[in-house]
C-alpha cells in the first residue's frame, strides 16, 4: 500500500512535521507515525480533515491503495486460474490413469468431470484475461510480476491464423493422444 508514503509527502509537501499534522487531525503522533509506516490506516473522519487540510478529495488520498488492493485480487485471481487448471490437468491424468484398476464407467465419468472443471476454468481465465486486455502469457506473465502489459500490434487477419495455427495443433495433438490410448492402453485398433 502506498498511503503511507502518500502521507509523508503531503506532510512534507505542507511543510507539517508528525506532532503538527496530528494536532490538526486530533489524533497523536503515534498515530501519524503507524499511518505513515502503514501499520494503520486513517478512519474515515481523518481522511477528511486531511483532505480539507491539502485541498484534495479523499478518493484521490486513497485512490492509490484501492488500485493495489484491485490489483492484488486479481493477480491472486490469476494465480489461482492457472493453479486450477493445472490440478484439472493431472486430476484428468489421474482418472484416465485409473483405466487400470477402477471400472471403464468410473474412470469415464471421472475423466469427463474433470475435463469439463478444466474447460470452464479455462473459459473463465480467457473471459478474465479479455476484460484486462491480457491477451498472450507474455502479457499474463507480466503483469503477474508487475511489469507493463504493453499489447503487441496484432492485425486481425495475423490474430486469425493464430487461432487456426491453434485449433489445427490442438486437433492433431487430440488424434495423436487418441491413438495412443486406444492402442497402449485400451488394446484397441483404430486404424486397421
Amino acid at each position: 500500500m502506498n498511503f503511507g508514503k502518500q502521507l509523508i509527502l503531503i506532510r512534507k509537501q505542507h511543510g507539517f512535521s508528525q506532532e503538527k499534522l496530528a494536532q490538526k487531525l486530533y489524533v497523536s503522533r503515534q498515530t501519524i507515525s503507524s499511518w505513515e509506516n502503514n501499520k494503520t490506516y486513517p478512519d474515515l473522519k481523518s481522511l477528511l480533515i486531511l483532505s480539507e487540510m491539502v485541498d484534495t478529495s479523499v478518493d484521490n488520498l486513497v485512490k492509490g491503495d484501492i488500485d493495489q488492493l484491485r490489483y492484488q485480487r486479481m493477480r491472486r485471481k490469476v494465480y489461482w486460474l492457472y493453479i486450477t487448471n493445472v490440478l484439472c490437468l493431472l486430476l484428468i491424468y489421474l482418472a484416465f490413469i485409473s483405466l487400470h484398476w477402477l471400472p471403464l464407467s468410473i474412470s469415464l465419468v471421472a475423466m469427463v468431470t474433470f475435463t469439463i472443471l478444466g474447460i470452464e476454468n479455462t473459459l473463465y481465465l480467457i473471459k478474465f484475461s479479455n476484460s484486462t486486455n491480457l491477451h498472450n502469457i507474455r502479457q499474463i506473465l507480466n503483469y503477474l510480476n508487475g511489469k507493463s502489459t504493453q499489447k503487441n500490434k496484432l492485425t486481425k487477419q495475423n490474430l486469425w491464423i493464430q487461432y487456426i495455427f491453434g485449433g489445427f495443433l490442438g486437433i492433431l495433438i487430440s488424434l495423436l493422444l487418441l491413438f495412443l490410448i486406444s492402442k497402449y492402453i485400451l488394446g484397441m485398433a483404430l486404424f486397421i
